[in-house]
């Protein structure tokens, strides 16, 4: 039973990106009612290009849609999670990633600062415990990044 609760949550095993993946590539949805919670998290630096690549479905099974925004000069990013099938946003990961004085990305892990999820029970009944699982195991799953 575990087996297949965990497929309907989060598909076959995905296949990672190995082009960046836009906004544009899928149907998606914004938050219907976000909920911000600092969250710290680590990304191993040898696994950021995987996660700021994101995930376009290629198949009925693949069950999410990621993109991400960034860095920014500042060396800020966000990770958008959304179910491919609805387009609903579940989580959004805010990272923060180190940056030399030129501007490019140094060779340290980057941190997860915050992690906003979908409190709306019509789009996402979860609570932030499970939002936490749900945005830990869509990266470890689909993504292939070992959060820590």
């Amino acid at each position: 039973m575990d087996a297949l609760r965990h497929w309907s949550a989060y598909g076959q095993k995905g296949h990672p990106s190995s082009t960046r993946v836009t906004a544009s590539q899928w149907k998606h949805n914004p938050f219907v009612q976000p909920k911000p919670v600092q969250w710290e998290r680590t990304v191993p630096h040898a696994s950021l290009t995987k996660l700021l690549n994101g995930f376009e479905p290629q198949a009925m099974e693949d069950k999410w849609f990621i993109y991400a925004d960034g860095p920014d000069t500042e060396g800020n990013a966000t990770v958008h999670m959304h179910r491919s099938w609805t387009g609903h946003k579940i989580v959004e990961l805010k990272i923060k990633i180190p940056l030399t004085d030129a501007g490019e990305v140094k060779e340290e892990d980057a941190k997860i600062t915050e992690l906003i999820w979908e409190s709306d029970k019509k789009a996402y009944n979860a609570s932030e415990d499970d939002a936490k699982v749900t945005a830990q195991e869509v990266c470890r799953w689909v993504l292939h990044v070992e959060l820590s």
